[in-house]
């Protein structure tokens, strides 16, 4: 059944609470410091997209994964970022994409370590622009791996890594948008006949 406008605009809130935030934050910074150049958007754009592909690989290796013994359910669901639940039931759309209170807390440590490094607010928004648009484009391309019907093309070519994670062996192929850090840490799928096997059983 289609979602109406309100549900849609709900469901997936992500995509346009972070890029508001995003516009605000680099603009209100670069008024505080006026020092700042808009060219150096040019850089810290990419330098945070590219932290992005390390966050995700990260996180889902490290923290999405890890059973924490909180004695609040709540709190260790929110730790974990619902994606045990999201592992128990992978096709239920309310469990795909990431809530937006657990990227509001993640990207504010993220701001905190990005002006601790270079120094300027307007800098530290740079980089998270880029860090948002690397985030909103995995929960794109996440929330289509597991309900597109595309059986060909990118999404095709995605869905194969991520349910051999799902389905067959969930400490193998963590990154959704990229393969880069799966390979950099041993952690790509394996290829050979066996494994070949075990995925189609799947």
């Amino acid at each position: 059944m289609a979602m109406s406008l309100k549900e849609r605009l709900y469901r997936f809130r992500s995509f346009w609470i972070f890029p508001l935030i995003a516009a605000a934050l680099v603009y209100f910074t670069s008024r505080a410091e006026p020092q700042s150049r808009s060219s150096d958007l040019l850089w810290l754009f990419p330098v945070g997209l590219l932290i992005w592909t390390l966050l995700e690989y990260g996180l889902h290796r490290f923290v999405f994964h890890i059973q924490i013994p909180l004695r609040n359910p709540r709190l260790r669901e929110f730790v974990n970022a619902s994606h045990l639940g999201h592992h128990a039931s992978p096709r239920d759309p309310n469990k795909v994409l990431v809530r937006p209170t657990y990227g509001l807390v993640i990207s504010s440590l993220l701001y905190g370590l990005s002006y601790a490094v270079f120094r300027s607010l307007f800098s530290a928004a740079g980089v998270m622009a880029g860090i948002w648009t690397g985030f909103l484009y995995y929960e794109a391309v996440h929330y289509r791996v597991h309900f597109s019907l595309s059986g060909s093309g990118f999404i095709a070519r995605q869905r194969r890594p991520h349910f051999y994670h799902h389905f067959t062996n969930n400490k193998r192929c963590f990154g959704v948008t990229s393969p880069v850090w799966d390979y950099v840490f041993g952690t790509a799928l394996a290829s050979g006949p066996r494994n070949s096997r075990s995925e189609n059983s799947s």
